[in-house]
């Protein structure tokens, strides 16, 4: 059992520490060049702050698995930080995908898309992201899980893990979904309603806004795939509630969610096309560059 308990806090260790790269990465090449500082970059720059926040925290937990049982004064907190950084990390696709709402579907209302709106959006979505938690953490309900040594909302705990549960998973993706099929239906409604001058504009951008759309989809999915340990863990505590309890569902369930952060930032890196050609020019560039310092030396050293 100790050996599955280490195994398993390296993994999330590894996830996080690989999650933090990503993260820091496009990050790095956002804040160092004025031209990726577009409406949709800037959002994906969103999620690349909350990713690294809830991958901070991960790593922190893992961490602390590692050195103690992790049931110290701040365990607490540090359940509601993981927490408030999923609800965050999910949220941050909300707000892409109204984003893609305004520019499709409302696009004649200029002022949707303006930096104030957008800004006043993303605003009021860290305020939700980090406050909903509170209450849980405020009450007591996020408390030390012996067999996972993490804090977190019991499975059991049925009102306050379906409260959170609302915040983090449930209302993003519905928002996103309902979205996507709002953006797919006007699209289909105006495929034939432009006239020939701007279709082949128009059809080209519908396509740009659909790929984006469904890229935010497959995000979905893989947020989906990795609660899907917790969300059977979750039935089952509530349909057999005498069964033996499972000491290690939360952890593997955090398992698996560490290493869905991770590859979320892998994602955000390769869907956004600007950054990650950038990227690729980047690591195209690197060898010819050591080659030709490598010359220059040897040229120097032959003088």
């Amino acid at each position: 059992m100790y050996f599955l308990e280490l195994l398993s806090s390296l993994w999330m260790l590894l996830c996080s520490i690989f999650g933090i790269i990503f993260a820091m990465i496009f990050i790095g090449i956002v804040a160092s060049h004025r031209q990726f500082h577009t409406s949709t970059i800037m959002l994906a720059l969103n999620s690349a702050i909350a990713g690294i926040i809830v991958n901070v925290t991960c790593c922190c937990q893992a961490i602390y698995q590692l050195t103690s049982d992790g049931n110290d004064k701040l365990c607490s907190f540090r359940g509601f930080l993981l927490h408030a950084g999923a609800g965050l990390l999910y949220q941050t696709l909300c707000v892409q995908a109204f984003h893609r709402l305004f520019v499709v579907v409302f696009a004649t209302r200029r002022y949707l898309r303006s930096t104030k709106v957008i800004a006043s959006i993303t605003i009021i979505q860290w305020l939700i992201s980090m406050t909903f938690g509170i209450p849980a953490l405020m009450i007591g309900r996020i408390v030390y899980q012996s067999g996972s040594r993490i804090c977190q909302a019991s499975l059991n705990d049925l009102i306050i893990f379906l409260y959170l549960s609302i915040f983090i998973y449930f209302c993003p993706i519905t928002i996103i979904v309902l979205i996507y099929i709002r953006i797919v239906h006007f699209t289909k409604q105006h495929t034939f309603t432009t006239n020939n001058q701007h279709s082949a504009a128009n059809r080209h951008r519908q396509r740009r806004e659909l790929r984006f759309i469904r890229r935010l989809l497959i995000i979905v999915g893989v947020i989906f795939f990795m609660s899907f340990p917790y969300l059977i863990f979750f039935l089952r505590a509530q349909f057999f509630p005498h069964a033996e309890s499972l000491p290690y569902a939360q952890r593997v369930s955090f398992v698996s969610l560490s290493f869905g952060f991770s590859i979320w930032m892998l994602l955000n890196l390769i869907f956004t096309d600007k950054v990650r050609k950038h990227l690729i020019k980047t690591i195209q560039a690197f060898p010819s560059r050591t080659s030709y310092k490598q010359d220059l030396g040897q040229d120097l050293r032959n003088r």
